[in-house]
């Protein structure tokens, strides 16, 4: 009986005093499940046992999808192990941050070294234009119940990040991504099938999250590092007030060049964007600048999937 119980009581008996985790992707719950035989009992008595159901959550949380091959195989949870404390239905792990991240580190897998937090906020547009909140509420929460499991966080953040989807009619979507977050700006149509828009888009939420997620990677690119040719101007008196010939050769749908002309205008380093004229090829448009930078447009497109380029008449996005 002492046997059994002397587990337990080691359990109990690791230091209550030691710092809680400062990042809470390291602390994970494993809960009894009769259907696996994982009683309380169970885990309370088969600590190291828990610690590696623990693992694999925590890495989850915090290593890239495309790299966890890279974890050996004889990894063992327990070297990680901070603490383990009992709660009402298991056993709350908590792993020992400074371990975990030397551990990634010195075996060269990519990692998101802290936990993202961001401010969200999620908008439907439907082909009307009309807003859909509730909607949009739902696919908010989605993200909220998945933040722990995914390890990102939506409170205290002091980032944006700001999914917008617009439908262009019964199948079409674009989601416009915009914000202070890592992943930066970004735009995408596709083609869905019809039915619940929350069941429609729920996926492709997923998705974005993980995107905006990967972005704090350790081996990650920061998203304006990009460099961004020499592009022509029209010439003018001030550099400033400088006007630019844009023209873009890609065939689009009257929805979709509107949703481009708003996204580009809505921009803050945007003074002015006209349509000049529409021909088969494309659009060209005539651009105010607020400002002498231009640098920025070149990464803009790309993100797009289009490649800006100098011409001799102006720029041409492709």
């Amino acid at each position: 009986m002492i046997r059994r119980l002397l587990p337990l009581l080691l359990f109990l008996l690791l230091p209550l005093t030691a710092q809680a985790a400062s990042d809470a992707r390291m602390q994970i719950e494993i809960l009894a499940d009769d259907e696996k035989g994982q009683t309380v009992e169970y885990l309370h008595s088969n600590i190291r046992s828990v610690a590696d159901l623990a693992l694999p959550q925590l890495w989850q949380r915090i290593v890239l999808q495309a790299e966890r091959g890279k974890i050996p195989s004889n990894t063992k949870a327990v070297l990680f192990l901070q603490r383990a404390t009992p709660v009402e239905n298991g056993v709350s792990v908590t792993f020992n941050q400074r371990r975990v991240l030397s551990f990634l580190k010195k075996n060269d897998i990519a990692h998101i070294p802290e936990q993202p937090n961001w401010i969200l906020s999620v908008q439907l547009t439907n082909a009307s234009g009309r807003s859909m909140p509730e909607s949009a509420a739902m696919l908010q929460e989605y993200a909220a119940e998945t933040a722990s499991a995914w390890g990102y966080g939506l409170e205290g953040g002091s980032e944006s990040l700001v999914l917008h989807w617009r439908w262009l009619d019964s199948r079409q979507i674009t989601l416009s991504v915009r914000g202070t977050s890592r992943l930066g700006e970004l735009s995408e149509t596709r083609t869905v099938t019809t039915g619940d828009p929350f069941r429609q888009l729920k996926p492709w939420l997923s998705e974005i999250m993980l995107q905006a997620r990967d972005a704090y990677a350790s081996n990650a690119t920061p998203a304006e590092t990009a460099q961004a040719p020499v592009l022509a101007t029209e010439n003018t008196a001030d550099p400033h007030k400088a006007f630019l010939t844009l023209t873009i050769e890609r065939q689009a749908s009257l929805p979709e060049q509107v949703l481009f002309e708003e996204e580009l205008r809505r921009d803050p380093r945007i003074l002015d964007l006209s349509l000049k004229q529409v021909n088969r090829d494309g659009q060209q448009y005539r651009l105010q600048l607020r400002g002498a930078d231009d640098q920025w447009l070149a990464h803009w497109f790309k993100r797009r999937g289009l490649t800006l380029s100098p011409t001799i008449e102006g720029w041409v996005a492709r």
